[in-house]
């Protein structure tokens, strides 16, 4: 069974987006997400192996074309429409397919060529995912300002996860990550950990 985490940035209130877009910018976010989400970690570490990024269309669609597909990951796309084209015509095929479920989505994970697998939105792959059994861990970085959103991320059922200790949390990412509140201009926030009891 592969497991899966989900990574987010989120409000008290569990708000994700607003307008189909990320409604804040915190830069070292930015770092931190490219930087879990590419990291294999050293007990997965063997030649050509990455990590895999799965993600609804619109997540897609709000990532910058330029920046598409997510570099040294394996971006896995959902869409119900199979006749979507996640890049123009003339363009190669790149690391990234389309799939119309996220079961499928799941499996066009490779054991042999694939690290460790995040969901990384939008709400209805979150809600679809965090459900799960394979789901361990929650990557939640918590948006400590308010900031009005109109798209939420699940609850986290206190009975299933658990919010780890900063320790954790490093362990986990295999990295130094800042601890406590953090500011980024008018926004503090603070990189957490929820792991599956």
């Amino acid at each position: 069974m592969t497991k899966l985490a989900l990574i987010v940035a989120a409000t008290e209130d569990l708000g994700i987006g607003m307008s189909g877009n990320l409604p804040w910018h915190i830069p070292k976010d930015m770092a931190f997400f490219k930087k879990v989400t590419t990291h294999v970690p050293k007990a997965l570490e063997q030649p050509n192996i990455q990590n895999v990024v799965i993600m609804g269309r619109v997540t897609w669609e709000s990532i910058p074309p330029k920046f598409r597909p997510l570099d040294n990951r394996f971006n896995i796309v959902v869409s119900r429409n199979s006749d979507y084209k996640l890049f123009p015509e003339s363009t190669p095929q790149q690391n990234a397919v389309l799939k119309n479920s996220f079961e499928s989505a799941l499996e066009a994970v490779d054991p042999t060529k694939h690290g460790r697998v995040f969901v990384i939105g939008g709400a209805q792959m979150y809600s679809l995912a965090i459900g799960r059994e394979e789901c361990s861990h929650i990557v939640l970085t918590r948006v400590k300002s308010n900031v009005v959103c109109d798209t939420f991320f699940p609850k986290i059922d206190n009975e299933k996860f658990r919010l780890a200790s900063h320790q954790e949390l490093e362990d986990y990412v295999e990295q130094h990550v800042a601890q406590g509140i953090q500011k980024s201009k008018e926004l503090e926030y603070e990189f957490t950990l929820y792991i599956k009891k």
